[in-house]
């Protein structure tokens, strides 16, 4: 049973608003508004739910693998001070209330009374400013963007007092991934990175870990009964080991997992399942290291790349229809601030030919391979892992009909991580989720101290992306927002220091019957938004 359609085309996705918890992510249900308002809070608690495991690190601020999985695990554990609501605003969390001075300059929060730690010590504003002087220090797996905090002081032990630098209008949001740390168990703590003790997992937040094994990837989770929010739905979490996650699920042996379009019609007819599909930003990126070849620092060839990419070929072939195209202004056309007035770049062969002879990039001896002005063979090696392998190939296939050669090379997802972070490839495909922020889809920070562990493209600098993106972070006119926001992915559209490939859609299935407390807007398995009433 499918409780929505996908197949209503662009229409649909351009009429989707993105709601995260977990930046960039959003779905369209069959469900009214009450129903997915309700199917959480509605859910009857049950004994325990099985997901799919893997190891993605112990669950702190400092163990966890820097991908999604292992934050959301760790945010099973730990709070963050701030959150949001369903339009993305911050909202309360371990804050309850906040003020801002008229200069805005000085915010001043309230911290929420009556709060322990899963250990059972009181949680205060000492721990909120302990744990911010412990990130600067050493910062964490994802750090916190304390760019512009000049101090975070004391001034009860309910209220915390921030003093910034100059105004910041991303202050608020940035609080909304500040995940705080227990003073009493961290402050002896002189090496976090290996600290792997059980009081690393001392935390606010709705469940406690009980287990974790490295070795076969399985994490178990119970209930936190000091938790001051809402009791959670499922009183236990396990993670656990399988070798084929669809025979697993339809075996029992796991309670939801995600599926290709492929194997949709396998679980559709049938009402013990059903199908919940979601639109997503997150999305494949072609990156270039612009260090390595001086072929991928000129314009004209990335435009040349983009001209021959059939991106539309690889939603159909891959995705069978179920993704959008990418666009080279990075944003999702879901966003609020999707400049649709960019260059795409529909897939053009000729056009990229054309490009290509007039930077003197020809073919001269017959080959069907163009070289560049030293004779060279226009030959790359493209990175990518298992899930992007079948996207690589496509792409070889395109760029050999306009004269560039690709070797693609495949490894496993964490091998590739660590050479896109060490700036050791090409080419490269690297897959990643991207929040309703601009400034943060295109750059965590500045093209000219980009480095590849910022998502970023290595070796790029442009001073005009550079005060674009300052521009942006500084504004907090929403109109002045968008303005900027769409000159620059105008420019973006234009440099394309790297090719937004196309935007996955997620299809997961589950037995309503077993549990239906799913959320609607959040598409990953292991978020505590599908467990807890937030």
């Amino acid at each position: 049973m499918i409780k929505n359609n996908l197949k209503k085309g662009i229409a649909l996705l351009l009429a989707v608003v993105m709601l995260s918890i977990l930046p960039g992510c959003s779905s369209s249900t069959g469900k009214s508004d009450s129903e997915e308002k309700n199917s959480l809070a509605n859910q009857k608690q049950v004994e325990v739910i099985k997901l799919a495991g893997g190891d993605w690190g112990y669950p702190t601020p400092y163990g966890i693998y820097p991908r999604g999985p292992g934050s959301r695990k760790m945010a099973l554990i730990f709070d963050t001070l701030l959150t949001t609501d369903a339009d993305s605003n911050p909202a309360a969390k371990l804050a309850t209330e906040w003020e801002k001075s008229e200069d805005g300059l000085t915010y001043t929060l309230k911290i929420r009374p009556e709060v322990k730690w899963n250990d059972g010590e009181a949680f205060t504003a000492e721990d909120v400013v302990f744990t911010y002087n412990y990130f600067k220090t050493i910062p964490p797996v994802n750090a916190v963007d304390f760019s512009k905090v000049a101090t975070m002081e004391v001034v009860d032990a309910q209220t915390v007092k921030v003093t910034l630098t100059e105004a910041d209008p991303k202050f608020l949001s940035n609080m909304t991934s500040f995940y705080v740390i227990p003073k009493h168990v961290w402050e002896s703590v002189a090496d976090p990175v290996n600290y792997l003790d059980p009081k690393a997992v001392v935390g606010t937040g709705p469940y406690k870990l009980t287990e974790y094994s490295k070795e076969h990837g399985t994490y178990r989770y119970v209930i936190n009964e000091a938790y001051w929010g809402s009791e959670p739905k499922v009183k236990e979490l396990q993670f656990i080991p399988v070798s084929e996650e669809i025979l697993a699920f339809e075996q029992g042996d796991v309670d939801r997992i995600s599926i290709t379009p492929d194997v949709m019609e396998r679980f559709e007819s049938n009402d013990e399942y059903e199908i919940m599909q979601y639109v997503t930003s997150w999305a494949y990126r072609l990156y270039y290291n612009m260090n390595t070849q001086p072929e991928f620092a000129n314009t004209t060839f990335r435009q040349a790349v983009a001209y021959a990419i059939n991106r539309d070929q690889l939603v159909e072939k891959i995705e069978r229809g179920s993704a959008v195209a990418g666009n080279p202004g990075v944003l999702h056309p879901t966003n609020k601030q999707y400049n649709s007035a960019v260059e795409q770049y529909a897939n053009d062969p000729k056009k990229a030919e054309e490009l290509l002879d007039s930077i003197g990039f020809k073919d001269t001896d017959g080959d069907k391979i163009r070289e560049n002005a030293s004779g060279e063979k226009l030959s790359f090696t493209l990175l990518a892992d298992e899930g992007s392998t079948r996207v690589a190939e496509l792409i070889k296939q395109d760029l050999s009909l306009v004269g560039i050669e690709i070797n693609v090379q495949t490894t496993d997802t964490k091998t590739r991580d660590a050479r896109f972070a060490a700036g050791d490839f090409e080419m490269i495909i690297n897959g990643s989720g991207g929040g309703e922020d601009l400034a943060e889809v295109t750059n965590t920070k500045k093209s000219a101290k980009a480095t590849s562990t910022t998502a970023a493209v290595v070796g790029y600098n442009n001073p005009q992306v550079d005060q674009l993106y300052t521009s942006l972070q500084k504004a907090t006119d929403p109109a002045e927002q968008l303005k900027i926001s769409g000159e620059l992915q105008a420019l973006l559209a234009q440099e394309l220091p790297k090719l937004t490939l196309y935007y996955k859609n997620t299809i997961n299935v589950h037995r309503p019957k077993v549990y239906d407390g799913w959320s609607p807007d959040i598409y990953h398995n292991d978020s505590r938004a599908n467990f807890v009433a937030e």
